[in-house]
Protein backbone atom coordinates (compact mmCIF):
# COMPACT_ATOMS: atom_id res chain seq x y z
CA UNK A 1 0.00 0.00 0.00
CA UNK A 2 1.31 3.25 -1.15
CA UNK A 3 0.50 6.80 -0.78
CA UNK A 4 0.36 8.73 -4.39
CA UNK A 5 1.82 12.28 -3.77
CA UNK A 6 1.61 15.18 -6.57
CA UNK A 7 4.11 17.33 -6.75
CA UNK A 8 4.77 20.30 -9.49
CA UNK A 9 8.50 21.39 -10.03
CA UNK A 10 9.72 24.73 -11.55
CA UNK A 11 13.39 26.27 -11.58
CA UNK A 12 12.22 28.87 -9.48
CA UNK A 13 10.67 27.08 -6.64
CA UNK A 14 12.21 25.74 -3.15
CA UNK A 15 12.11 21.67 -3.05
CA UNK A 16 10.97 19.00 -0.31
CA UNK A 17 12.90 15.93 0.05
CA UNK A 18 11.40 13.26 0.86
CA UNK A 19 12.46 9.71 2.88
CA UNK A 20 12.88 6.52 1.03
CA UNK A 21 12.37 3.24 3.20
CA UNK A 22 14.56 0.82 1.00
CA UNK A 23 16.73 0.95 -2.04
CA UNK A 24 14.00 2.14 -5.02
CA UNK A 25 11.12 4.38 -6.17
CA UNK A 26 8.46 4.30 -8.43
CA UNK A 27 7.24 7.82 -10.09
CA UNK A 28 5.60 9.13 -13.00
CA UNK A 29 6.83 12.35 -14.99
CA UNK A 30 4.95 14.78 -17.46
CA UNK A 31 6.88 17.41 -19.20
CA UNK A 32 7.23 18.73 -22.18
CA UNK A 33 10.36 21.61 -21.89
CA UNK A 34 14.23 20.75 -23.04
CA UNK A 35 15.53 20.56 -19.35
CA UNK A 36 13.43 17.50 -18.27
CA UNK A 37 13.09 16.17 -14.76
CA UNK A 38 15.80 15.70 -12.15
CA UNK A 39 15.74 13.12 -8.88
CA UNK A 40 18.38 14.23 -6.50
CA UNK A 41 19.67 11.37 -4.02
CA UNK A 42 21.10 11.90 -0.97
CA UNK A 43 22.02 10.49 2.58
CA UNK A 44 20.60 13.39 4.35
CA UNK A 45 17.65 15.64 3.88
CA UNK A 46 19.10 18.70 2.12
CA UNK A 47 19.83 20.70 -0.67
CA UNK A 48 23.13 18.60 -1.20
CA UNK A 49 22.28 15.05 -3.30
CA UNK A 50 24.86 13.01 -3.49
CA UNK A 51 23.75 12.04 -7.16
CA UNK A 52 21.69 13.60 -9.74
CA UNK A 53 19.94 11.53 -12.05
CA UNK A 54 18.56 13.64 -15.01
CA UNK A 55 15.69 12.56 -17.37
CA UNK A 56 16.01 13.85 -21.22
CA UNK A 57 17.85 16.82 -20.29
CA UNK A 58 18.31 18.59 -23.06
CA UNK A 59 17.41 15.01 -25.01
CA UNK A 60 19.84 13.26 -22.40
CA UNK A 61 19.30 11.08 -19.97
CA UNK A 62 22.33 10.61 -17.39
CA UNK A 63 23.27 10.27 -13.76
CA UNK A 64 26.13 12.53 -11.97
CA UNK A 65 27.78 12.24 -9.16
CA UNK A 66 27.76 15.46 -6.82
CA UNK A 67 31.75 15.64 -6.65
CA UNK A 68 31.66 16.15 -10.59
CA UNK A 69 31.52 19.50 -11.97
CA UNK A 70 30.51 18.30 -15.60
CA UNK A 71 28.03 15.59 -16.86
CA UNK A 72 29.33 12.02 -17.72
CA UNK A 73 29.63 12.19 -21.34
CA UNK A 74 27.94 8.49 -22.15
CA UNK A 75 24.78 9.59 -20.90
CA UNK A 76 21.79 8.10 -23.08
CA UNK A 77 20.19 9.91 -26.52
CA UNK A 78 16.63 10.06 -25.12
CA UNK A 79 14.31 12.39 -27.10
CA UNK A 80 11.35 11.08 -26.75
CA UNK A 81 11.33 9.90 -23.67
CA UNK A 82 9.11 12.07 -21.48
CA UNK A 83 5.47 13.60 -22.65
CA UNK A 84 3.63 16.88 -21.89
CA UNK A 85 0.63 14.95 -23.04
CA UNK A 86 0.90 11.82 -20.50
CA UNK A 87 2.58 10.79 -17.49
CA UNK A 88 5.71 8.58 -17.95
CA UNK A 89 6.35 5.87 -15.00
CA UNK A 90 9.79 5.24 -14.19
CA UNK A 91 11.87 3.59 -11.56
CA UNK A 92 15.18 3.82 -9.99
CA UNK A 93 17.19 2.04 -7.83
CA UNK A 94 20.32 2.11 -5.69
CA UNK A 95 21.49 -1.27 -5.13
CA UNK A 96 25.34 -2.26 -3.98
CA UNK A 97 27.35 -0.09 -5.98
CA UNK A 98 24.73 0.52 -8.75
CA UNK A 99 22.56 3.16 -9.60
CA UNK A 100 19.83 2.29 -12.17
CA UNK A 101 17.17 4.19 -14.05
CA UNK A 102 14.61 2.24 -16.18
CA UNK A 103 10.72 2.71 -17.71
CA UNK A 104 7.34 1.08 -16.98
CA UNK A 105 7.72 -2.65 -16.38
CA UNK A 106 11.00 -3.38 -18.82
CA UNK A 107 13.55 -4.94 -16.46
CA UNK A 108 16.35 -3.39 -18.75
CA UNK A 109 17.53 -0.28 -17.13
CA UNK A 110 17.64 3.49 -19.89
CA UNK A 111 20.71 3.75 -17.86
CA UNK A 112 22.61 2.80 -15.25
CA UNK A 113 26.09 4.25 -13.47
CA UNK A 114 28.73 1.74 -11.29
CA UNK A 115 31.13 2.06 -8.91
CA UNK A 116 28.60 4.51 -6.85
CA UNK A 117 28.52 4.95 -2.94
CA UNK A 118 24.95 5.07 -2.53
CA UNK A 119 25.70 3.55 1.39
CA UNK A 120 22.56 5.45 3.37
CA UNK A 121 20.94 6.63 1.03
CA UNK A 122 17.59 8.06 2.68
CA UNK A 123 16.26 10.61 0.64
CA UNK A 124 15.08 11.66 -3.04
CA UNK A 125 14.25 15.37 -4.18
CA UNK A 126 12.38 16.09 -7.26
CA UNK A 127 13.60 19.14 -9.28
CA UNK A 128 13.64 20.64 -12.68
CA UNK A 129 16.50 22.90 -14.58
CA UNK A 130 14.57 24.60 -17.45
CA UNK A 131 10.66 23.80 -17.45
CA UNK A 132 7.45 23.00 -15.58
CA UNK A 133 7.65 19.39 -14.25
CA UNK A 134 4.21 17.50 -13.28
CA UNK A 135 5.40 14.45 -10.85
CA UNK A 136 3.20 11.72 -9.38
CA UNK A 137 5.47 9.89 -6.60
CA UNK A 138 4.55 6.26 -4.60
CA UNK A 139 5.98 6.50 -1.09
CA UNK A 140 4.81 4.33 1.63
CA UNK A 141 2.18 5.81 3.70
CA UNK A 142 2.01 8.10 6.90
CA UNK A 143 1.85 5.93 10.15
CA UNK A 144 -0.26 8.32 12.42
CA UNK A 145 1.68 9.29 15.71
CA UNK A 146 -0.73 8.08 18.82
CA UNK A 147 0.24 11.35 21.11
CA UNK A 148 -0.93 13.89 18.17
CA UNK A 149 -4.66 14.46 17.09
CA UNK A 150 -4.62 16.41 14.28
CA UNK A 151 -8.09 18.40 13.00
CA UNK A 152 -10.11 16.75 10.71
CA UNK A 153 -12.26 20.31 9.74
CA UNK A 154 -11.26 23.68 9.65
CA UNK A 155 -8.44 23.21 7.06
CA UNK A 156 -7.55 26.14 5.48
CA UNK A 157 -9.77 27.58 2.34
CA UNK A 158 -9.91 30.50 -0.05
CA UNK A 159 -13.90 31.53 -0.12
CA UNK A 160 -15.09 34.06 -2.41
CA UNK A 161 -16.56 37.12 -0.46
CA UNK A 162 -19.01 38.98 -1.62
CA UNK A 163 -20.51 42.05 0.43
CA UNK A 164 -19.94 40.03 3.99
CA UNK A 165 -16.72 38.15 5.80
CA UNK A 166 -17.90 34.56 5.06
CA UNK A 167 -18.44 32.16 8.14
CA UNK A 168 -14.77 31.32 9.65
CA UNK A 169 -12.37 33.87 8.35
CA UNK A 170 -9.04 33.74 9.56
CA UNK A 171 -7.95 36.67 11.94
CA UNK A 172 -4.68 37.93 10.16
CA UNK A 173 -3.41 40.74 12.17
CA UNK A 174 -4.42 43.90 13.75
CA UNK A 175 -4.64 47.92 12.34
CA UNK A 176 -6.90 49.93 14.24
CA UNK A 177 -9.39 46.94 14.29
CA UNK A 178 -9.12 43.13 13.43
CA UNK A 179 -7.93 42.55 9.61
CA UNK A 180 -8.28 39.34 7.63
CA UNK A 181 -6.48 37.37 4.67
CA UNK A 182 -7.26 38.06 1.18
CA UNK A 183 -5.80 37.49 -1.96
CA UNK A 184 -6.92 38.45 -5.33
CA UNK A 185 -6.01 38.54 -8.99
CA UNK A 186 -3.43 41.36 -10.02
CA UNK A 187 -1.80 41.52 -13.61
CA UNK A 188 -1.39 37.78 -13.94
CA UNK A 189 -0.70 36.93 -10.37
CA UNK A 190 -2.99 35.25 -7.40
CA UNK A 191 -1.53 38.00 -4.60
CA UNK A 192 -2.57 37.30 -1.18
CA UNK A 193 -3.02 40.83 1.27
CA UNK A 194 -5.29 42.46 3.88
CA UNK A 195 -9.13 42.73 4.33
CA UNK A 196 -10.14 45.86 6.17
CA UNK A 197 -13.65 45.26 7.57
CA UNK A 198 -14.58 48.87 8.20
CA UNK A 199 -13.80 49.97 4.64
CA UNK A 200 -14.97 47.03 3.51
CA UNK A 201 -12.25 46.28 0.76
CA UNK A 202 -8.87 44.52 0.65
CA UNK A 203 -5.50 45.71 0.17
CA UNK A 204 -2.04 43.79 -1.47
CA UNK A 205 0.75 45.08 -1.99
CA UNK A 206 2.21 45.20 -5.80
CA UNK A 207 5.29 47.52 -7.41
CA UNK A 208 6.37 49.77 -4.44
CA UNK A 209 2.22 50.65 -3.76
CA UNK A 210 -0.66 49.17 -1.53
CA UNK A 211 -3.59 48.39 -4.13
CA UNK A 212 -7.49 48.48 -3.42
CA UNK A 213 -9.24 45.42 -4.31
CA UNK A 214 -12.44 44.46 -4.27
CA UNK A 215 -12.48 41.21 -6.66
CA UNK A 216 -11.17 39.02 -3.64
CA UNK A 217 -11.51 35.30 -1.68
CA UNK A 218 -11.05 35.22 2.47
CA UNK A 219 -8.93 32.74 4.07
CA UNK A 220 -10.79 30.42 6.30
CA UNK A 221 -10.00 27.90 8.91
CA UNK A 222 -8.96 27.03 12.43
CA UNK A 223 -6.20 24.32 11.55
CA UNK A 224 -3.07 26.47 11.30
CA UNK A 225 -0.90 28.31 12.88
CA UNK A 226 1.91 31.27 12.84
CA UNK A 227 5.04 30.49 13.00
CA UNK A 228 7.66 33.13 13.37
CA UNK A 229 10.78 32.80 10.54
CA UNK A 230 13.15 35.34 7.80
CA UNK A 231 14.27 35.90 4.60
CA UNK A 232 13.69 33.13 2.45
CA UNK A 233 13.77 30.29 5.12
CA UNK A 234 10.11 29.04 4.02
CA UNK A 235 8.54 26.09 6.40
CA UNK A 236 7.67 22.86 4.06
CA UNK A 237 3.79 23.48 5.50
CA UNK A 238 3.66 26.81 4.37
CA UNK A 239 0.18 27.79 3.64
CA UNK A 240 0.11 28.32 -0.74
CA UNK A 241 -1.74 31.61 -0.87
CA UNK A 242 -1.31 32.15 -5.09
CA UNK A 243 1.61 32.79 -7.43
CA UNK A 244 3.21 35.95 -8.70
CA UNK A 245 3.18 37.13 -12.41
CA UNK A 246 5.24 35.48 -15.36
CA UNK A 247 6.19 32.28 -17.32
CA UNK A 248 8.46 31.36 -14.45
CA UNK A 249 5.49 31.58 -11.58
CA UNK A 250 6.77 31.72 -8.21
CA UNK A 251 4.65 30.18 -5.39
CA UNK A 252 3.18 32.94 -2.79
CA UNK A 253 2.39 32.09 1.05
CA UNK A 254 0.86 34.11 3.88
CA UNK A 255 2.98 35.99 6.00
CA UNK A 256 2.57 38.84 8.45
CA UNK A 257 4.99 41.58 10.03
CA UNK A 258 5.14 44.14 12.58
CA UNK A 259 5.25 47.34 11.86
CA UNK A 260 4.61 50.71 13.43
CA UNK A 261 2.71 48.91 16.16
CA UNK A 262 0.09 47.08 13.80
CA UNK A 263 0.49 43.39 12.61
CA UNK A 264 -0.66 43.38 9.02
CA UNK A 265 -1.02 40.45 6.70
CA UNK A 266 0.90 40.21 3.22
CA UNK A 267 2.56 38.27 0.89
CA UNK A 268 5.82 36.74 1.45
CA UNK A 269 7.89 35.93 -1.91
CA UNK A 270 10.59 33.63 -1.22
CA UNK A 271 13.29 34.58 -3.80
CA UNK A 272 12.54 38.55 -2.58
CA UNK A 273 13.46 36.97 0.43
CA UNK A 274 10.59 39.01 2.48
CA UNK A 275 7.15 39.42 3.80
CA UNK A 276 5.82 42.66 1.68
CA UNK A 277 2.60 44.02 3.68
CA UNK A 278 0.54 46.77 2.37
CA UNK A 279 0.36 49.72 4.55
CA UNK A 280 -0.76 53.78 4.41
CA UNK A 281 -1.07 53.40 0.76
CA UNK A 282 3.24 52.13 0.42
CA UNK A 283 4.39 48.48 0.13
CA UNK A 284 6.77 47.69 2.81
CA UNK A 285 9.35 44.67 3.04
CA UNK A 286 10.36 43.04 6.14
CA UNK A 287 13.09 40.20 6.65
CA UNK A 288 11.68 39.38 9.70
CA UNK A 289 8.25 38.13 9.99
CA UNK A 290 5.52 35.36 10.79
CA UNK A 291 4.08 32.77 8.01
CA UNK A 292 0.86 30.80 8.38
CA UNK A 293 1.76 26.74 8.91
CA UNK A 294 -0.83 24.47 9.04
CA UNK A 295 0.23 20.97 9.99
CA UNK A 296 -1.71 18.88 7.28
CA UNK A 297 0.27 20.42 4.36
CA UNK A 298 3.41 18.39 2.90
CA UNK A 299 2.70 15.40 5.45
CA UNK A 300 5.72 13.03 3.94
CA UNK A 301 8.53 15.96 4.06
CA UNK A 302 11.51 14.52 5.25
CA UNK A 303 12.51 18.56 5.81
CA UNK A 304 11.34 21.18 7.72
CA UNK A 305 12.51 24.18 5.59
CA UNK A 306 12.35 24.16 1.77
CA UNK A 307 15.31 23.62 -0.34
CA UNK A 308 17.35 25.72 -2.35
CA UNK A 309 18.99 23.34 -5.08
CA UNK A 310 22.27 23.63 -7.02
CA UNK A 311 22.81 21.04 -10.00
CA UNK A 312 26.11 21.77 -9.98
CA UNK A 313 27.51 21.90 -5.96
CA UNK A 314 29.99 20.12 -5.53
CA UNK A 315 30.77 17.80 -2.29
CA UNK A 316 33.85 16.34 -1.22
CA UNK A 317 33.04 12.93 0.95
CA UNK A 318 34.75 13.12 3.84
CA UNK A 319 33.30 9.84 5.33
CA UNK A 320 29.94 7.91 4.96
CA UNK A 321 28.47 10.29 7.32
CA UNK A 322 29.21 13.60 6.43
CA UNK A 323 29.38 16.01 3.19
CA UNK A 324 30.81 18.95 2.78
CA UNK A 325 30.37 21.32 0.03
CA UNK A 326 33.31 22.48 -1.93
CA UNK A 327 34.07 26.05 -1.89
Amino acid sequence: MCDTIEVTTLPVHKSISYKISGNGLVFYVKSGGRGGAVVGLSKWPNSLCNYWVYIAHNSYTNIKSAHESEFNLHGEYTPELLSDRHYTKFWLTWNSDVISLGKDSNTKPIISRNNCNVKKISYVTLSSCENRVYWKLLLPPVLPVPHKRLLNVGKPQWVTANDQLPDGSLIGGYENEILYIIRSPHRGSLTPGKFVPSLGVGFISWGGEALEKNDLEVLCGVDCEWMATNNDRIPVKAVEAGFSEGYDTELLYVGRAKHLGHIIPGKVQPSHKVCYIPYDGREIAKMEYEILVCQSVNEHAANKIFLTLDHGAVLVFESDDSISEDD
